[in-house]
């Protein structure tokens, strides 16, 4: 006896999605445009990787169109893997970013005179941690009440990005003073920092597209939810794993041997629903009867 069922939540709202990315669209072309005004050149590494970011959250808009569009015969799980290639590419261009930023400060700067007014760009720089952290605090709020999980990974890049921005504000204020030698030192920080933010996106692109299986604390969380049904016996083996960011369970029980068919049937059905309602990232339930 098999028993299955997918679900979306296709009444989740786009516009999380649309602030990170024109805010991150924003602040690029703030630190991006200040610098090519002539603006000091300490703000072209922030608004690098306000760019990277930019293209982060192309990954939870993909999320959202590909699981909300229903699977056919050809794609019958669905085609979520494409959403962790693009996550793999986002991470890659991390990495690309970091190197660059590295050369940069290493062979670059040797000879490159910073520019610009120092007031004018700790105020860029202020503009930037403010609306980072905002909307990181934004986007983390939205994610609790979302099952697409890629808008709380997306929103870290505003984190990120307030972190950097409140670094590049130090340096800064160090080259005010007199102490310009520790912005090659500061950047090339800066540099390692994004390397491993990319190599992360890059591993976990990787996991996505080899069908990870949930944590044991989900796991738990799945058999701990089927047991609440009163009539199941015995929980004889639960499969899981993520195809996309959504899962997929089949999950074997056993119950009473003097049970009709349809008794049995009527129990995978509610083990089917309690975990679909309590699995919010459950797409698909297969409950079989051992």
């Amino acid at each position: 006896m098999n028993i299955g069922n997918t679900h979306s939540n296709s009444e989740e709202s786009i516009r999380p999605v649309l602030a990170g990315f024109f805010g991150n669209l924003a602040l690029a072309f703030l630190k991006l445009g200040f610098v090519l005004l002539g603006g000091n050149k300490l703000i072209l590494m922030d608004g690098l990787f306000s760019l990277m970011a930019v293209s982060a959250f192309s990954i939870p808009w993909q999320a959202r169109v590909l699981e909300n569009r229903g699977s056919d015969s050809r794609y019958p799980y669905g085609l979520g893997k494409i959403l962790f290639i693009n996550m793999a590419v986002v991470g890659l261009l991390g990495l690309v970013l970091a190197a660059h930023m590295l050369y940069y400060s290493l062979i670059v700067m040797a000879g490159l005179k910073m520019g610009g007014s120092y007031t004018l760009a700790v105020m860029v720089t202020l503009i930037s941690i403010i609306t980072n952290e905002v909307l990181y605090r934004y986007l983390r709020g939205k994610s609790k009440k979302s099952s697409n999980g890629m808008l709380a990974m997306s929103g870290r890049y505003n984190r990120y990005g307030s972190w950097i921005s409140t670094f590049v504000l130090l340096l800064l204020i160090l080259a005010g003073l007199g102490a310009g030698y520790l912005i090659r030192v500061g950047i090339a920080v800066i540099s390692i920092a994004v390397f491993f933010v990319g190599l992360r996106m890059v591993f976990l692109g990787f996991s996505g597209i080899m069908d990870k299986v949930p944590s044991p604390k989900i796991l738990e969380r799945i058999r701990t939810y089927a047991q609440k049904v009163s009539e199941v016996k015995e929980i004889v083996n639960i499969k899981a794993r993520y195809v996309g960011t959504l899962l997929h369970i089949d999950m074997w029980i056993s119950v009473g041997n003097d049970l009709s068919m349809e008794k049995a049937d009527n129990i995978a059905r509610r083990v089917r629903r309690q975990l679909m309602e309590k699995i919010p990232f459950a797409r698909e339930v297969n409950i079989i009867i051992a």
